[in-house]
């Protein structure tokens, strides 16, 4: 048990910057980027990059998924077209080229993240012509770290086993909530034994760091009911979590205005006393903050 002093927020820190802001899970943020010619600011910063001798990371973006989860904010696609998904992939495989080629060299690979959308939307065929084509395209033999976002709603243990087998050691589950009338206000109808067993079955196949991605924020989540819900997530013991803020933003999501509504919501002060329980318990559960939203045990 750590002995740390319980994190506290004074009430007027909480009014001074309860006020709307970029989003943080992109970086640069959006504001930074200046108006102009996309396309050629960034063949230039790739034929640079072509020049130095660092390794280079990529993150692979999957749109798809086969159902709305309402309160995502993520550039994704709800279909189950697979013909939709193949003119996709083969759009990715001709950027991938692309983006080798104005390198100009063949680039040593430090990392590989697969987010979305749903990784795991595919199947383990089309998820091993990804990793080919990287393959084909940069040097992989020195890659520190293969990593997946997956919903354990749809992520069989043939994914697991394919992705395994390629390489793959870290995974990021899905959870945001295990309370059940949460998960219905948000559409997401995840039950924790479907959590639980894709959890065991990526530990007993030998994955060294798995995640679990948890909501804050979300409808009808109080302080008492997110405790239950990490107590859950306690007995599974991940090597690391996320705890994100919903960010509630009808004027940007169409799901935001239709599915979701505000009197549901917990308050700015309810929802950091949310926040800051989760910090507390984690800490004392023996998870270190390593950054903004992420704690690793």
């Amino acid at each position: 048990m750590n002995n740390h002093k319980n994190f506290a927020i004074p009430t007027e820190l909480i009014k001074r910057y309860n006020r709307p802001g970029p989003r943080y899970t992109s970086y640069p943020t959006v504001p930074v980027w200046e108006e102009g010619y996309f396309d050629n600011h960034y063949s230039e910063c790739l034929k640079r990059e072509g020049k130095n001798n660092r390794n280079i990371s990529l993150y692979i973006h999957i749109p798809f998924c086969r159902q709305l989860c309402t309160y995502c904010g993520c550039n994704k696609y709800i279909t189950t077209n697979q013909g939709l998904v193949k003119k996709y992939l083969n759009a990715l495989e001709r950027e991938i080229c692309s983006v080798a080629e104005k390198i100009d060299t063949k680039k040593e690979l430090a990392e590989v993240h697969l987010g979305g959308g749903t990784p795991t939307f595919l199947n383990p065929k089309q998820l091993e012509r990804i990793v080919e084509i990287l393959r084909s395209n940069f040097k992989t033999n020195l890659v520190k770290e293969w990593a997946f976002e997956a919903d354990p709603r749809v992520t069989s243990k043939q994914h697991l086993e394919v992705l395994y087998n390629l390489g793959f050691r870290r995974v990021s589950f899905g959870v945001q909530d295990l309370n059940p009338r949460i998960q219905k206000a948000i559409n997401r109808n995840q039950t924790k034994e479907q959590s639980e067993n894709t959890f065991k079955i990526a530990r007993n196949l030998g994955y060294k760091s798995i995640n679990l991605d948890l909501v804050y924020g979300l409808p009808f989540q109080t302080k008492s009911l997110f405790r239950e819900t990490l107590k859950e997530v306690m007995k599974l013991r991940p090597d690391r979590l996320a705890v994100y803020s919903f960010a509630f933003l009808p004027g940007m999501f169409k799901t935001h205005s239709h599915a979701i509504k505000e009197k549901d919501l917990p308050n700015s002060k309810e929802k950091i006393q949310i926040y800051l329980e989760a910090i507390n318990f984690l800490q004392n559960k023996g998870y270190i903050m390593i950054g903004m939203d992420h704690y690793s045990l």
